[in-house]
């Protein structure tokens, strides 16, 4: 595969060249410096908390977002020029569900930017190489939040320059897909991660926006062990015991909440203009009445009726559909009490910032 994706890299050079010398106007369009973009919108959360969820649920303003979807991550050497290729050749590679949670999966859905620049990087300064080895997680964890003094200036600007170089290619084909389009889309991305870099992000992209979803720290953790047993297997180079995978769990939670709170605390950084904030439980309760609070928090107007937007009707449709999915459940699961007292302790100050109670679900109906 990575011989495979170098020849069709080569090919990819050609043709972004073919652009410039015929297309430039696609290039002048999808340019910064030359045609201004808003900037983008960032899911954050810890992993399992529903951020597939809420990307998605934005996504669906197409008219307003543009996306980076799952062929793009999986082929960001060369997807410009391969997609159309790709797609037929490879329609019956992918699951139609993902294995951890049954959510649909498919090449035009909405996913992880991380997983491209990883690709882009050569595996190099992304913290998801420690799911290919994960022995060696430790040396992975100073990429989570890519913070200055944590990382060398090589290492950070590997990583920006590849992030920058498939948020370009994202914006070249949405504009080579939407050429009767005025103005730019705003990209809405999505990456964990990125929960760890505010700072980063808004020294790249002044006036980003942010969408923060937070959930139940046992379920967070119950899921995050689901997903271990489940999913991680199928990237694994190294053989992790379960306690490596329980001290990843654990250990990536504390980066990223951390960080975040820290920046939560900053108005400088995050703020009422610039970022919401959403609970799983509420987003899966009422998705439209939680997309229309993110959307007047944000300053975005797809809701009013005046604008005609095919967004209300898009989601409406979308949750009717979701109705009939069955999401994990972990109420009932027996931990036993050096577990519960871990995850409380390890985890306290996400109990308490963000108002959950310490009590584990079964315990309240003893």
């Amino acid at each position: 595969m990575s011989i495979f994706n170098s020849f069709l890299s080569l090919v990819e050079y050609i043709y972004i060249f073919y652009l410039y010398v015929f297309h430039y106007s696609t290039i002048k369009f999808a340019n910064e410096e030359i045609h201004p973009h808003p900037p983008p919108v960032f899911v954050l959360g810890h992993p399992r908390t529903g951020t597939t969820l809420l990307h998605s649920l934005l996504a669906l303003d197409t008219e307003r977002f543009a996306i980076c979807d799952t062929f793009m991550v999986g082929f960001p050497h060369c997807f410009l020029w391969f997609e159309f290729i790709g797609k037929f050749l490879f329609k019956g590679i992918l699951s139609k569900h993902r294995p951890m949670d049954n959510m649909k999966l498919h090449f035009d859905l909405p996913q992880e930017d991380e997983l491209g620049t990883n690709l882009l990087s050569g595996l190099r300064v992304s913290p998801y190489c420690s799911l290919v080895f994960m022995k060696d997680e430790m040396e992975y964890r100073k990429y989570q939040c890519l913070k200055e003094g944590e990382v060398s200036d090589k290492e950070l600007g590997t990583w920006v320059q590849s992030f920058q170089k498939l948020i370009w290619k994202i914006k070249v084909r949405d504009t080579l897909k939407q050429k009767d389009r005025k103005m730019p889309r705003q990209l809405v991305l999505k990456s964990p991660c990125h929960t760890g870099r505010v700072r980063l992000l808004l020294k790249l992209y002044p006036g980003a926006k942010f969408v923060f979803v937070h959930r139940n720290p046992y379920e967070v953790f119950l899921s995050g062990a689901h997903m271990a047993s489940t999913t991680y297997g199928w990237m694994f180079l190294q053989s992790p015991s379960d306690e490596d995978l329980q001290e990843y769990i654990f250990k990536q939670g504390e980066i990223l909440h951390d960080e975040y709170f820290e920046c939560r605390n900053n108005p400088k950084l995050l703020n009422d203009k610039n970022s919401a904030e959403v609970s799983f439980e509420e987003l899966t309760k009422d998705p439209v009445k939680s997309m229309q609070e993110i959307y007047k928090k944000l300053g975005f107007d797809s809701f009013d009726p005046q604008l005609q937007s095919s967004y209300p009707m898009n989601l409406s449709r979308e949750c009717e559909e979701l109705k009939g999915y069955q999401r994990n459940k972990f109420n009932y699961v027996i931990l036993d009490e050096d577990l519960k007292a871990t995850i409380k302790n390890r985890w306290k100050k996400q109990f308490s910032v963000l108002g959950y109670s310490d009590v584990y679900p079964s315990d309240q109906l003893q």
